[in-house]
């Protein structure tokens, strides 16, 4: 199962699968069957749903509903346009940001589309080879998306903004907090690297760090998950902590000032431990 959430409403589904759900905090709310498989799913801030699926005659179909569940949206995406990997949902859930990828000359590109929901006509704010692995909205007028080996920010109306090239490392993970501050962990063979960048990608901290899995960025701090602990750092890469865990963690969300760390089977808040047993970078 796959989920998607937005602002409090949530979606359920099985890739490949032609079955949705969609719930409140306390309820399902909406279920629906489509003929073709399901592929993505994303919902929006006011709980706009958008779901693309297989199609016979096409590529792909992409089909936004509103939060009760009535179509506003058909697009059926040819070859040239491709298949959707990656949407996400502007801040104001006006428009609709979809990477689809296309194979074209034996490689694979991908085309950024912006989609204003009330106009229908989707806008080609660029073209890129390789796959995307995240995309998402740094502002209401910018976008980022990132591959293995660049970051690039478009502007909502068309046209690359800026940029950040790996230079050899690959990407492991990123994370982008809600003032659109970024922070990629990068590998190269057995060396993971700390890339911190602002909402216009301009380079605040880059150096190498403890080998981890994942990193989650929240303003002035940067947590990296490591195979037994939690480490701080602040966004110029200065250490401020490390908490060891019983088990590896496996994600960490923040909640306000909470830092929580899912681990096994249990999730917990993690804090700064006090100055007298803290570790020393």
């Amino acid at each position: 199962p796959v989920m998607a959430v937005g602002g409090t409403h949530f979606v359920v589904y099985n890739r490949a699968g032609s079955d949705l759900q969609v719930s409140s905090r306390t309820k399902a709310l909406y279920a629906k069957t489509f003929d073709n498989s399901i592929l993505l799913c994303a919902m929006s801030n006011n709980n706009t749903l958008a779901v693309v699926t297989d199609d016979v005659s096409s590529m792909a179909e992409l089909l936004v509903y509103s939060p009760t569940m009535e179509q506003q949206l058909r697009w059926n995406m040819t070859s040239n346009d491709g298949t959707p990997l990656r949407m996400a949902f502007s801040p104001d859930s006006r428009r609709l940001a979809a990477a689809a990828v296309t194979a074209g000359g034996g490689q694979m590109q991908t085309n950024l589309y912006v989609v204003t929901l009330a106009q229908g006509d989707p806008v080609n704010v660029g073209s890129q080879s390789g796959v995307p692995q995240w995309v998402g909205w740094l502002s209401g007028t910018t976008l980022l998306a990132v591959y293995d080996s660049r970051a690039i920010l478009y502007n909502a109306a068309g046209g690359e903004r800026a940029r950040y090239e790996f230079g050899g490392g690959t990407l492991r993970d990123v994370s982008v907090d809600s003032a659109g501050n970024v922070a990629l962990l990068l590998a190269s063979g057995q060396v993971c690297q700390l890339v911190t960048l602002d909402k216009e990608l301009n380079v605040q901290y880059s150096g190498n760090v403890t080998t981890s899995n994942k990193v989650v960025r929240r303003g002035e701090l940067v947590y990296l998950l490591t195979d037994s602990t939690v480490e701080c750092f602040d966004k110029a890469g200065g250490f401020q902590w490390t908490q060891p865990m019983d088990a590896k963690p496996q994600a960490g969300v923040l909640n306000g000032r909470q830092l929580l760390v899912f681990s096994g089977n249990t999730v917990q808040q993690v804090t700064a431990p006090e100055p007298d047993s803290s570790s020393a970078s």
